[in-house]
């Protein structure tokens, strides 16, 4: 569904509402610009990025031209294959990335060198509007739920088509959103949900969206990962560096959050004690680089409690050369980026998010590395995905540590049960592919519509 050639007449409540955020937004920016001005002093990398997030970017000449912007990491890496059908199908079009994270925005660089990649704009004011005069795109492609007014606001005023992609809701701020439904006129600036499934249409649907603008297209995530059937080989630099034996057993905590480092710790003495084999603990905390040195803390902490004199290392002192690791040491992976890397020397890993009420991390990547992959109860960002792999038993949900030590044992025992877990996961990898041809069966009338070649 396009927009017809004429602006539509707002009511006074949508432009009231508009009003009232740009004022929160303008009175928090206000109350942020000390610390924004100090960091603009102290880097140059930080003054590119804030002229960036002011929409201060290179005037493009005007050509068919695609935005695609995804939040942080997840949403960059899902958006791959359909970026790949886009340049396949659509060669002519160029594709403009943007991210509102570093992390995310390095992530954007690494999987796309040949595409513009960008800051996402400050939503208020003319930051979003000049964003999009100078990128000057034909449509605007929004990855997963971004609900920015100030974007949907001059996107809607320069007759820009806009589509949610990969759409999803979840179930928190589904009611978050019923709470303040008057509160989110910018709904209909959206002119197409493709969403992940039925559970997040019918979520959308309630919200007052009509059903023409919404189609499930299937999870692209699940388009972006790769099955290691094959299997996959551990990074011998990190194997040496470690001095990792072959008896030894390597757990992995991806994507942890305080509190879990601990507990992590805990099961891990628990194990070793129990089923007398070495264990070496690797957590790889969520905001690696800022919080590093605050999951060695709480892993010490823990050792010292039970009179345990191993070493905790960063790994960036280990690659630096300025620490060696004994034959028992433990890791915790202090960098951006090597997630994956970690979880290919893993025996079992446990994803985190998931002991504490923060909604879980991705699960997806360690079940397709091949790795017998646990989590906790606090999984309602990932409900989806911890639904079809408890639904076939690909995973394993625990309820505490207690239990994750006894699943532990258990895989620990019986490696064929371990494995059977890995290939039931590998299953439901398989039968959720799809969701690029869908997502472009949607787009492609839009595009052909819009986009001028």
């Amino acid at each position: 569904m396009l927009r017809s050639p004429e602006r539509p007449r707002r009511p006074p409540v949508s432009r009231f509402v508009l009003l009232l955020y740009d004022a929160v937004f303008l009175i928090a920016f206000l109350f942020y610009s000390p610390i924004v001005l100090l960091k603009m002093i102290r880097s140059k990398a930080y003054r590119v990025a804030f002229r960036e997030r002011t929409g201060r970017l290179p005037i493009l000449e005007k050509r068919p031209r695609i935005w695609l912007h995804g939040v942080s990491v997840g949403e960059i890496k899902a958006a791959q294959p359909l970026v790949h059908a886009i340049q396949d199908q659509h060669p002519g079009i160029e594709i403009v990335v943007s991210a509102t994270t570093p992390t995310g925005r390095a992530e954007a660089e690494r999987l796309y060198p040949e595409l513009r990649v960008i800051y996402y704009p400050l939503d208020f004011g003319p930051f979003p509007g000049r964003a999009l005069d100078r990128i000057q795109p034909d449509l605007l492609l929004l990855m997963e739920l971004e609900l920015w007014p100030g974007l949907l606001n001059a996107a809607e005023r320069r007759r820009i088509p806009v589509v949610v992609v990969n759409g999803r809701i979840s179930q928190r701020s589904f009611r978050g959103y019923g709470r303040v439904s008057w509160l989110l006129p910018q709904l209909d600036r959206i002119d197409l949900f493709c969403v992940q499934n039925e559970i997040y249409a019918e979520r959308i649907r309630s919200l007052g969206v009509p059903e023409d603008k919404i189609q499930v297209t299937g999870n692209l995530k699940y388009e972006a990962i790769q099955i290691q059937e094959e299997g996959v080989e551990a990074p011998t630099d990190l194997i040496q560096a470690l001095a990792i034996g072959t008896e030894d057993i390597v757990l992995v905590g991806g994507s942890t959050h305080s509190d879990e480092e601990e507990k992590l710790a805990r099961v891990t003495l628990e194990l070793e004690n129990r089923s007398s084999r070495k264990f070496r603990l690797i957590v790889a905390p969520r905001h690696a680089n800022e919080r590093g040195g605050a999951a060695r803390d709480d892993l010490l902490r823990v050792l010292q409690k039970e009179g345990d004199s191993r070493d905790v290392l960063l790994w960036t002192e280990l690659r630096a050369g300025r620490s060696q690791a004994s034959e028992d040491a433990w890791l915790v992976v202090d960098t951006i980026g090597e997630l994956e890397r970690v979880y290919k020397m893993a025996h079992f890993v446990f994803v985190g998010g998931s002991l504490i009420p923060h909604g879980g991390q991705n699960m997806l990547e360690p079940v397709a590395l091949g790795k017998p992959t646990f989590f906790g109860p606090h999984v309602a960002n990932f409900q989806t995905d911890v639904e079809f792999l408890l639904e076939v038993r690909g995973a394993i949900q625990i309820r505490d540590e207690a239990e994750l030590v006894e699943k532990l044992l258990v895989m620990l025992e019986d490696p064929a049960e371990a494995q059977g877990y890995v290939e039931r996961a590998w299953s439901v990898l398989r039968e959720n592919k799809g969701a690029t041809e869908r997502s472009m069966s949607c787009l492609r009338p839009l595009i052909e519509a819009s986009v001028t070649l």
